[in-house]
């Protein structure tokens, strides 16, 4: 059998239930959007103009999302982005569902911009508050909120290499 055709879904690996993978991304979004809408109304009236600004494009995000029939990844993608954004301005750090992390962060990364594809090329890329992975190579590692705002060019802070596991090796002798 061929390297590639074990990393292929189809392939001849062990069988198991995929009864919950799905294209859409809507109890996803619909979650990004109630955080959104717990951000903004905790900040009042005393709410910035940027930060009213990112509320109204939530809201105009749910309103698209429920005129669609499936919700594709980009505009879940766009709805963390904005949460993100949001989130900033009210000086908070929102809760961020594993699952959604991973699946922006993947998006993101598959359209990220030659510059950011640089740095990512020939790495996996690990959130260390989460539990996914994905991509081949020496492990790149950063907080899911971090990696997903450097992948999107909103961050310069790169993920960086994981630190070496299992036990340390001794110092060379002199």
């Amino acid at each position: 059998m061929s390297d590639y055709m074990r990393n292929l879904p189809l392939s001849w690996k062990e069988r198991r239930d995929e009864s919950d993978v799905h294209s859409d991304w809507r109890a996803e979004l619909d979650e990004v959007l109630a955080q959104g809408e717990a951000i903004s109304a905790g900040l009042g009236d005393g709410a910035s103009d940027a930060a009213d600004a990112l509320a109204a494009s939530l809201r105009a995000l749910g309103a698209d999302s429920r005129a669609r029939r499936k919700v594709p990844v980009r505009l879940l993608a766009r709805g963390v982005l904005d949460l993100l954004a949001l989130a900033r301005e009210a000086s908070v750090r929102p809760p961020l569902a594993e699952r959604t992390g991973g699946a922006v962060a993947l998006y993101l990364a598959a359209k990220a911009p030659t510059e950011i594809r640089a740095v990512t090329r020939g790495h996996a890329l690990r959130a260390t508050d989460a539990d996914w992975e994905f991509g081949h190579g020496p492990v790149l590692e950063a907080p899911a909120v971090e990696m997903i705002e450097f992948l999107a060019g909103r961050s310069l802070s790169a993920p960086r290499p994981a630190a070496p596991e299992g036990p340390a090796a001794p110092p060379a002798p002199r």
